[in-house]
């Protein structure tokens, strides 16, 4: 006559058996905090994104009293909104920012990307091309 030991979990089940079938690949009863038939990475809601090219057209460039034009509508979106001289090969920065605006430093003639993502991005980039 075989003896097995078996040890019992503190709800009532045995342990033993738990133990295979973890060992085997069987988990009857894997808890998951997820509802039956909801993936478990959900993909983000999709985005609505816009991006131009507009040229400066201001014979003093984007200064200090049109930049803060620019600051002025991009704030009122909720879209993420940034711009790039590509004339002076410059990184993206936030069109919400005066400070950030500034550091294009784009004259007269500088070809600027303006990009935008969200909700209002295409009303954004709307208003933004008047400006130019």
């Amino acid at each position: 006559m075989e003896h097995r030991s078996s040890q019992a979990d503190p709800l009532g089940g045995e342990l033993e058996g738990k133990q295979q079938n973890r060992e085997s690949g069987l988990s009857g009863n894997a808890y998951s905090p997820l509802p039956d038939g909801c993936p478990e990475h959900p993909e983000a809601p999709l985005q609505a994104s816009r991006s131009v090219v507009v040229t400066v057209s201001d014979p003093r460039g984007l200064h200090l009293r049109s930049g803060r034009d620019v600051v002025r509508i991009a704030s009122r979106f909720q879209a993420s909104i940034t711009a790039a001289n590509l004339s002076r090969n410059t990184s993206a920065v936030d069109l919400k920012s005066i400070l950030q605006l500034l550091q294009l430093q784009a004259r007269q003639g500088h070809s600027l990307h303006l990009a935008a993502s969200g909700p209002d991005a295409d009303a954004a980039i709307e208003a933004l091309c008047s400006l130019f």
